[in-house]
């Protein structure tokens, strides 16, 4: 006779827990029709859309050239050193492009006076060049002889959306260690 009393008990406690999915699973319904944009809950037509011009119209979306154009300078003055930057720049034919990021590289026997020397040179190269103004810009540190800072340039792409690498610059990956 004790045994039908928990047989009638856990038969009650698997029904309570069918209801309990059965109320989460409605829970989950309401919350997921809540969810849908106002127009497909009502059922209501979206404003047509405008459509857009054809793509020869539109601007080009600016990537990224992926492999850096390097530059180095002779640490000085911040005129010497705007001066060096602008001929290279020059010279590479890529002086009216767009910086996207820049890494400098600071040579010296020691971090500090090396990572120093990189952060001076990008913040001239910041103030002196509007192109360069936007671009994020890191210093870091080269072992070596002090007095040189490489400067690597990632470029956006052109106007038209060209991404290659710029045919007369020179690219600190091409060289060997």
């Amino acid at each position: 006779m004790s045994r039908l009393p928990q047989r009638a008990a856990s038969g009650s406690t698997v029904l309570l827990a069918g209801w309990l999915f059965a109320d989460l699973l409605l829970l989950l319904l309401v919350i997921a029709l809540g969810s849908l944009p106002r127009e497909e809950r009502t059922g209501a037509t979206p404003a047509p859309t405008v459509p857009s011009p054809p793509a020869s119209t539109q601007p080009a979306q600016r990537g990224l050239v992926l492999k850096p154009c390097s530059f180095t300078v002779r640490t000085g003055s911040a005129a010497s050193v705007r001066k060096q930057f602008g001929a290279q720049l020059g010279r590479a034919g890529v002086a009216d492009r767009t910086a996207g990021f820049v890494l400098s590289f600071g040579t010296a026997p020691d971090p500090g006076p090396g990572q120093e020397a990189a952060e001076r040179v990008n913040s001239i190269v910041t103030d002196g060049f509007s192109r360069f103004e936007h671009a994020p810009k890191r210093g870091y540190w080269k072992g070596g002889p002090s007095g040189r800072v490489r400067i690597d340039v990632f470029f956006l792409a052109t106007p038209d959306g060209d991404t290659s690498f710029p045919k007369r610059c020179r690219s600190s990956d091409d060289e060997d260690g």
